[in-house]
């Protein structure tokens, strides 16, 4: 209850100047999105569950709540210099597997899950460091070249190898990342294999929204441009005209 209160109040702060339908849709996904990771029971209980909830709140939530918001919306409390950062959908491509491998290659995996307090923690932690990475998908508002975007796109790209990683290394394991907290329970290796191959694909198939995300952003750029310069020649050509 007290993560959806968090998340409710997140999203209607980043929803305010937003459409109506988009403070709406952002409350239900933050109140199913609560009532949904209820659902996978304790995440302590088993490597495969909590890795579940790790790609729910890190990669999931996020990319859902960002294509719901228009342009700049998730990146309301950011200067300008950092929402332009933020808004790079490189920050998501390339920050997504660092902060997987991160939380489950080091011992910050098994002291979470192995502690109530950390394991409460976890849950705003992980979620907020989700927003950070996908809250600019569609861009900080602010305006961006097509050729950067162009750019943004092919790294995305290439990011479908990188995303894999974390997975692959979770599946194909002979031990038990993570070992003194799982290696007693029973099926260990084998949770850690099944959580591993649903990391892998849920980590490669986030990418696919991602790059359409971009994509559509190129396509907008890019026409945007097109209406300037269109608009530049117009004005070149009454010149004359005016003399």
């Amino acid at each position: 209850m007290l993560l959806a209160t968090l998340w409710v109040a997140i999203a209607l702060r980043a929803t305010r100047d937003a459409p109506r339908w988009s403070r709406i849709a952002s409350v239900v996904l933050a109140l199913v999105g609560s009532a949904g990771l209820t659902l996978l029971g304790d995440p302590s209980a088993s490597s495969l569950a909590d890795v579940l909830r790790l790609c729910l709140l890190v990669i999931v939530y996020p990319l859902v709540w960002s294509a719901i918001l228009p342009a700049g919306a998730g990146l309301w409390w950011a200067p300008r210099p950092l929402a332009q950062v933020l808004g790079s959908p490189i920050v998501a491509a390339f920050g997504t597997p660092v902060a997987l491998m991160a939380y489950c290659f080091t011992p910050v995996w098994p002291w979470t899950v192995g502690h109530a307090g950390p394991l409460v923690m976890s849950y705003p932690v992980l979620f907020g460091v989700g927003l950070l990475l996908h809250a600019g998908l569609k861009g900080s508002g602010h305006a961006t070249t097509s050729i950067a975007i162009a750019l943004q796109v092919l790294l995305s790209l290439g990011d479908l190898v990188i995303d894999a990683v974390p997975g692959i290394v979770m599946r194909l394991s002979t031990d038990v990342i993570g070992a003194s907290h799982w290696a007693h329970l029973p099926h260990a290796l084998d949770n850690q294999s099944i959580a591993g191959a649903f990391l892998w694909a849920i980590a490669d198939v986030s990418d696919l929204p991602i790059i359409a995300l971009v994509f559509v952003r190129w396509m907008r750029a890019d026409a945007e441009e097109a209406r300037r310069i269109d608009a530049m020649l117009d004005a070149l050509e009454e010149r004359p005209h005016e003399g």
